[in-house]
């Protein structure tokens, strides 16, 4: 029931470390109800050509190639050593794990049922494969096998990983079917960090007040359903679309939506693309600029501190303590300056 809090705590992740060579389940500690992370552990220096690392790594966070050469000695050429290619992977997995609660690898594939270290080498290193891949099979997971109290997290078909939207699907795919077993293409920390953020943005709450997980994040569909209860949405959905100007006066499409719902916050980072929530953040730029809601069958944006707010095509000011109507296809400047977002309302009626 906390989803979008663990959306949170991946997005909160990336404030307090980028080099996770022994990323593991104890270095990593969440509050789920508030999405704040702490990572701890971290007195290992890794210098590359320098102070190789000191552990290979945690089980299950471990890159396939480190496991495949792991029998070699450390001298060996041809022995993979922990790096930010393996942190890479390792990063994926916890990303993966926090949000489905279930590993991306362990699925139904045996290799060897008479020795249980060499299945266990092989389904983590040289054979590893997606328990979601889109083609083989081989490993999925048997549901028969499950408990009941796994579920349905551990089963893929009930909830899978296509439900995390349209940033974060295409990096799952290339840490696990394309970059798997080749580190290059392997999605980096900023990637990451980057669709988190856009994810964040995307989440809307669920109109079943029974829904376990209360929340859920949009598809882009102009039918959007809740992937946990299968409620559909009801009403007037506003999609606010966002770009940014690279040049007074000219806007560009920034891939980027904001979901619009009844206490929506919009912040320094939704005014201007060149501020981002990070840990360099200010204590100013965190306080909300503008709030969202549902009155008399419209909504609006009450303007709480955006100084640049102004309306199109007429070009109307809209003050501090005012606020502009969401129509379809409304327009709106948040700012002006370098980086300076537009605003371009779609409005999906269901």
């Amino acid at each position: 029931m906390w989803k979008q809090n663990y959306i949170l705590v991946d997005e909160y992740f990336f404030f307090c470390c980028t080099w996770i060579v022994n990323s593991a389940y104890k270095n990593v500690l969440i509050d789920p109800e508030m999405g704040h992370a702490c990572i701890i552990d971290v007195d290992g220096l890794v210098v590359p050509g320098k102070y190789p690392p000191d552990v290979v790594g945690t089980p299950d966070f471990i890159a396939p190639e480190v496991v495949k050469t792991s029998h070699l000695s450390k001298e060996d050429p041809n022995r993979v050593l922990p790096s930010i290619s393996t942190d890479r992977h390792a990063l994926s997995v916890l990303i993966y794990m926090y949000l489905f609660f279930r590993h991306p690898l362990r699925g139904g594939k045996i290799h060897d049922m008479s020795d249980e270290v060499r299945d266990e080498t092989l389904s983590m290193g040289e054979k590893a494969l997606f328990i979601e891949h889109p083609t083989d099979k081989s490993n999925a997971v048997k549901v028969s096998q499950l408990s009941s109290f796994s579920l349905p997290w551990a089963d893929p078909e009930k909830i899978p990983y296509t439900i995390m939207g349209p940033y974060l699907t295409p990096l799952f795919e290339r840490a696990f079917i394309d970059g798997l077993h080749d580190a290059n293409k392997r999605p980096t920390a900023d990637e990451w960090e980057s669709a988190l953020v856009k994810t964040v943005d995307l989440i809307q709450p669920c109109q079943n007040k029974a829904c376990e997980q209360k929340w859920y994040v949009f598809s882009g569909k102009t039918k959007p359903v809740c992937p946990y209860c299968g409620t559909p949405y009801k009403g007037k959905l506003p999609v606010l679309n966002l770009y940014s100007s690279r040049k007074e006066g000219s806007y560009r499409p920034d891939d980027h939506r904001l979901m619009v719902w009844s206490g929506q916050s919009i912040y320094a980072w939704h005014v201007n693309r060149l501020i981002a929530p990070n840990e360099r953040t200010t204590d100013a730029q965190r306080k909300r600029v503008g709030y969202f809601v549902f009155h008399n069958d419209q909504w609006w944006l009450v303007n709480e501190g955006i100084n640049g707010l102004m309306s199109l095509p007429d070009k109307r000011q809209i003050a501090i303590g005012e606020k502009i109507e969401l129509t379809n296809n409304a327009q709106f400047v948040l700012s002006k300056e370098e980086g300076g977002r537009l605003v371009v309302v779609q409005l999906v009626e269901n």
